[in-house]
């Protein structure tokens, strides 16, 4: 008869299954060898593996943070400036759709329905989010006009 800590262990292997994927999930990735410093960035490659970017250049001993904007152009130079750096994706995460980032405030009672239906579908939050406004918008009879067809600017 298998043991409590067996059967919880294949319990949470069947709901794992039974689960939206998550995307930051590193799926199969091997864990680091917590004791072996060297074995934690990965594919060994670059040593700038800072979330922010924001890490000194080893190589050269400088631990100082990077700063931005020390590569524009003097202030009497005729030459446009630079776009923001593009990040780079961590090494295994899939790119998802694009998407526009947007900030709203929902009642407390959708709050609750909301984490009430992560638990109970496995789905993220974006995800339920998505769906039910795909529903509203087909129920409401509303199609999608096309990137070219933007209302509004952006208001910084």
């Amino acid at each position: 008869m298998p043991s409590f800590l067996d059967r919880a262990a294949e319990s949470d292997k069947e709901i794992r299954e039974s689960q939206e994927k998550d995307p930051a999930d590193p799926g199969g990735a091997e864990e680091p060898n917590w004791d072996d410093p060297d074995s934690w960035g990965g594919d060994g490659g670059s040593r700038d593996d800072s979330a922010s970017g924001n890490a000194g250049n080893p190589e050269s001993g400088d631990d100082a943070p990077k700063q931005h904007g020390d590569d524009s152009p003097p202030s009497g130079s005729s030459a446009p400036p630079k776009s923001p750096p593009q990040v780079a994706r961590r090494r295994g995460r899939p790119r998802g759709p694009d998407r526009k980032t947007l900030s709203v405030r929902i009642l407390l009672k959708n709050d609750r329905r909301l984490t009430l239906a992560v638990e109970q579908t496995g789905h993220n939050p974006q995800t339920l989010v998505d769906m039910a406004l795909d529903s509203l918008f087909k129920r409401m009879k509303i199609s999608d006009p096309g990137p070219d067809q933007d209302t509004h600017e952006d208001v910084a």
